[in-house]
């Protein structure tokens, strides 16, 4: 670095990841009882080698929390296999140790979660609409027309 000169970098970890459910959804707990929801997903980016184009596929795992238990148990039941998803959050790592290996592993602590799909929902059956129910009335009860602000 330069005389005289300091660094002043900013602390961001933010990422945005876009891709699709490789399982479905588990609701969790943690050990101070809050709930949140784990999942993992697969993003591919494609690219291209010489002439042909490939995918690289980067597969993490994603740890959201709502608040509300119920809140969490109705959207996890969105979140199923398959479902394309937007997450938005910082990417953490951790390490622990499990049957004496050390492990390790980056995880997305996700502030946001957008499902990208609607839910399909059953056609409402077809009931004969009474349209002078929906037609105005015969009288005017509104302002004369040279009372109107427009």
């Amino acid at each position: 670095m330069r005389e005289g000169k300091t660094l002043r970098l900013p602390n961001i970890n933010f990422i945005i990841l876009s891709g699709r459910l490789v399982s479905d959804a588990e609701l969790r707990n943690t050990s101070d009882g809050r709930n949140f929801i784990k999942f993992r997903m697969a993003s591919d980016t494609p690219y291209r080698s010489g002439d042909e184009w490939k995918t690289s596929t980067v597969f993490i795992d994603v740890l959201y929390s709502i608040g509300r238990n119920d809140l969490n148990e109705s959207f996890k039941e969105r979140l199923q296999k398959g479902t394309p998803v937007v997450v938005e959050g910082r990417l953490r790592f951790r390490e622990w140790e499990s049957e004496g290996i050390k492990r390790s592993t980056y995880e997305i602590r996700a502030y946001r979660v957008q499902v990208l799909e609607r839910e399909v929902r059953e056609a409402a059956p077809d009931v004969p609409v009474d349209v002078e129910e929906y037609l105005p009335p015969e009288e005017d009860v509104g302002l004369p027309d040279e009372e109107m602000p427009f």
